[in-house]
């Protein structure tokens, strides 16, 4: 039986994201985002006077490493790993659209 559809989705949800990592195989971490309504996400992708980490904060909420999920940490996940940024956006829209990989 599918699952049942509702109107209104789950504050947050769970997905792995796949991050570069330089001289090694990507990495793999589990984020927990939180659901944005379209009008809410346009909003924030105009936000003048605000920073990559700002977009992040607002759409994240923990992550799945012993580091404690901050917003010092998450500027120094991606001052560490350049494509980290990339890969959480595109990990989080691919979700909130359904255009999930197929194996």
């Amino acid at each position: 039986m599918a699952p049942k559809f509702l109107l209104q989705p789950k504050p947050t949800f769970k997905a792995d994201v796949t991050i570069p990592r330089a001289g090694e195989e990507d990495g793999k971490l589990t984020f927990t985002f939180r659901h944005k309504p379209i009008k809410e996400l346009a909003a924030l992708e105009t936000m003048e006077g605000k920073t990559a980490v700002d977009f992040l904060h607002e759409i994240t909420e923990g992550w799945a490493l012993t580091d404690e999920f901050s917003r010092d940490n998450l500027e120094i996940l991606l001052d560490n790993y350049p494509g980290a940024m990339k890969a959480i956006v595109s990990t989080y829209y691919r979700e909130l659209t359904g255009n999930r990989e197929k194996n």
